[in-house]
């Protein structure tokens, strides 16, 4: 059988790839999320004319509106925070089956020589 003195191989290295762009992509879909949430919320207090002089006054008059525009945007970055976690759980996944397998194939090498 063929010795192999390389730490990755093909497959260690394309999951490795593949953990570091979904890590990349997390952090990403996290602020276009968050991002998205706030243009949302300006655009719906743009909208309804719901300036700062006047907030104070809706927030009494009509509850409801103010609750509903600040739901829509707790509700996008929920989202963006799922699908953060989503993906950074996936990187770290893909990271524990490398360094698992790396680990045990150091172990097996290790009593073979011994």
């Amino acid at each position: 059988m063929e010795k192999r003195d390389e730490l990755f191989d093909w497959k260690h290295l394309r999951l490795w790839r593949i953990s570091a762009q979904a890590d990349f992509f997390s952090k990403i879909v996290l602020v276009i999320y968050i991002l998205t949430a706030i243009a949302q919320l300006f655009e719906y207090i743009k909208n309804n004319d719901l300036y700062i002089s006047n907030l104070t006054n809706s927030i009494f008059d009509e509850p409801i509106f103010i609750l509903k525009a600040f739901s829509h945007t707790a509700l996008l970055i929920l989202q963006g925070l799922i699908y953060y976690v989503i993906l950074r759980g996936v990187a770290l996944g893909l990271n524990m089956i490398v360094e698992t397998d790396i680990n045990y194939r150091d172990n097996k090498n290790q009593e073979g020589e011994e």
